[in-house]
């Protein structure tokens, strides 16, 4: 044999020992995790609140598109927006129940005064009650969301009415509902937009109810949502009433010279009354019982009050014109009669205090101060705000952002009729702007 020979021999069992190792090897060889955008780092969770999850804040698969609901594969379960257009159209009040599973959400389309449902794990969207009831601009819910006391204003007239309501349930009752669409080209946010779907043309619920008296300017429904507080506006003043939430077992609590208040039932023995804020007028909160009527003065005199007053009754959020056209927020603790500096500047009425975490407060805070006469000019709407939501801690003076929903939401919003559910889970809001509807969820937010 040659060398020849023996160097091409050489390089053959070279060639064939190095196919069959390279075979070898990549039959046996074992991948390696990859970390992707969808694995998501540890998240700092808040509070520890209820449900409080390690996810996606933004609802969107791998391609950057919205999902718009949950994926019920075993491996992957998609997030609903964590900032929600729940109506489009404009509403006069919501509900919001809280169960073991999921928050209901009732609302009042301002229009018509037809009854929606939605829930806070799903876009869809059902008609409850068909029952013409036009121009309801306000209502208050009981607990359960199954009956509600709407503010009115029939025909052309500028002299408000209020009419107890119950849900009724009756016969023939096929569900219409609708569908919250997802864009393709939806912002990060996942904004749903709710769109009507001729279903059916019944609904599973009537509304009844009776007129409450002539009048009535101001409504509170009790924390256990069992009894309501009306304020009728009787002669030269007004008159205090309690009730049982279906109009019954009515009580005159007290008669006062003032017409032009605000009411809040924060606490069961605490009914907190404010006179309704105006820039060139003194301005006084008062805490009323509402078994016996008394009255005790909290704060005033302060020009252009607004107020308030935290689920336990320990806090008041006041806002009070500035030296300067804008707005003066403060955080004034009842026990001690003393006042703080709330860092955020906004109107208390773009702010709700929390239902579990009751030292906490959210409010709509403008991006950027805009000068104003204020309270005045946000009210009859000479000036608009541009709004991202913010939270204080009124025990530790703690402030964080939870929602920059300033190009969010693809439009301007100015907040106002700020709620949350029993759990502080989500915090609702209308728009001021168009009077749309939404939620934003506070686990998951930033």
């Amino acid at each position: 044999m040659t060398n020849r020979t023996l160097i091409i021999i050489i390089l053959v069992i070279l060639i064939v020992v190095g196919i069959g190792g390279y075979w070898f090897w990549s039959k046996n060889m074992v991948p390696q995790p990859v970390t992707t955008a969808d694995q998501n780092p540890p998240q700092f969770v808040p509070l520890n609140r209820p449900g409080q999850s390690n996810t996606n804040q933004t609802g969107q698969n791998g391609n950057g598109t919205s999902t718009g609901a949950y994926n019920t594969s075993p491996s992957r379960v998609a997030q609903l927006p964590v900032l929600r257009l729940i109506s489009n159209t404009p509403i006069g009040g919501y509900a919001a129940s809280t169960t073991a599973s999921t928050t209901l959400i009732r609302w009042i389309d301002r229009g018509r005064g037809n009854i929606y449902e939605t829930k806070s794990n799903t876009l869809d969207v059902k008609i409850l009650s068909t029952t013409l009831l036009p121009r309801v601009y306000n209502s208050v819910w009981n607990k359960s969301a199954m009956a509600f006391i709407g503010m009115m204003l029939p025909g052309n007239t500028a002299t408000p009415s209020a009419l107890y309501a119950t849900l009724t349930g009756h016969s023939i009752a096929p569900v219409a509902s609708t569908t919250a669409r997802m864009s393709a080209s939806t912002t990060a946010t996942a904004i749903a937009t709710p769109t009507a779907s001729p279903v059916a043309s019944f609904a599973p619920y009537d509304l009844k109810g009776k007129q409450l008296p002539d009048n009535t300017t101001a409504i509170a429904a009790s924390p256990a949502g069992d009894r309501i507080f009306f304020l009728v506006k009787e002669g030269i003043g007004s008159s205090g009433y309690t009730a049982n939430f279906d109009g019954t077992k009515v009580t005159k609590i007290f008669t006062t010279p003032l017409t032009q208040l605000n009411v809040e039932w924060p606490v069961n023995n605490i009914l907190a009354i404010t006179t309704k804020g105006n820039s060139t007028e003194d301005g006084f909160l008062y805490f009323v019982n509402p078994s016996t009527g008394v009255w005790k003065k909290v704060l005033g005199p302060y020009a252009g009050l607004s107020t308030r007053v935290s689920h336990d009754g320990k806090h008041v959020l006041i806002s009070t014109p500035g030296q300067n056209s804008n707005v003066v927020t403060n955080i004034y603790t009842v026990a001690s009669g003393s006042g703080t500096d709330a860092v955020i500047n906004t109107l208390a009425d773009k702010c709700a205090w929390g239902n579990f975490y009751k030292d906490l407060v959210y409010c709509a805070v403008p991006f950027q101060p805009v000068l104003g006469t204020y309270p005045d000019d946000w009210y009859t709407g000479i000036l608009s705000t541009v709004d991202k939501m913010w939270e204080v801690n009124a025990t530790t003076g703690e402030v964080r952002m939870v929602g920059q929903i300033i190009g969010q939401a693809g439009r301007v919003i100015d907040a106002f009729n700020l709620g949350l559910d029993s759990k502080d889970s989500y915090l609702f809001f209308m728009n001021k702007n168009d009077l749309s509807f939404w939620s934003l969820d506070l686990v998951r937010s930033n």
